[in-house]
């Protein structure tokens, strides 16, 4: 019979990548005792199996982008999985076409929540800054991407709209 921790370790791991703390949680959870668990984890990082490193920079990637998460959310799930607060630190910050691709597609996901005309309205922007603040991006980012993108839902067209009452003038 092999090792109980090593043998639960793997099979939790074929499943899904895990980072250490979590891999130690669930072991723990399963009534395996610490001193078995200990040993398997560093045999399972001696093998490569077991990278916090690696995997919080594909979280990081994949949240950003698919997803729409800031530094500061990545961050702070980083944190709550268990992962070293000076990896954390380190994996979440995103920047070039990385911190744009999480950008635009935290815009996407909070503008299809967004009313109508949201552009024109002072509280329409606040609700989509606030969103994005939400998501882990800095309060600067966040206005100024709420800026670009009414700038680039207004056109001459929507003048008309701005008027209070019937829009196409017949009252």
């Amino acid at each position: 019979m092999g090792n109980p921790a090593y043998d639960t370790a793997l099979k939790l791991l074929s499943q899904r990548d895990h980072f250490r703390s979590e891999l130690e949680e669930k072991l723990q959870r399963k009534g395996i005792p610490d001193d078995e668990i200990d040993p398997a984890i560093r045999r399972l990082a001696e093998l490569g199996l077991l990278d916090d490193e690696g995997l919080a920079g594909r979280f990081v990637e994949f949240r950003a982008v698919d997803r729409g998460w800031g530094p500061h959310r990545l961050e702070a799930e980083l944190r709550r999985r268990g992962v070293d607060g000076e990896l954390a630190g380190r994996a979440s910050r995103i920047d070039g076409e990385l911190a744009e691709r999480a950008l635009q597609t935290a815009l996407r996901r909070v503008e299809v929540q967004a009313r109508p005309g949201w552009w024109r309205v002072p509280d329409g922007r606040a609700r989509l800054i606030k969103s994005l603040i939400a998501r882990g991006f800095e309060t600067d980012v966040a206005i100024r991407a709420v800026g670009r993108l009414a700038v680039e839902r207004e056109s001459p067209d929507d003048e008309i709209d701005d008027q209070l009452g019937d829009p196409g003038g017949v009252s």
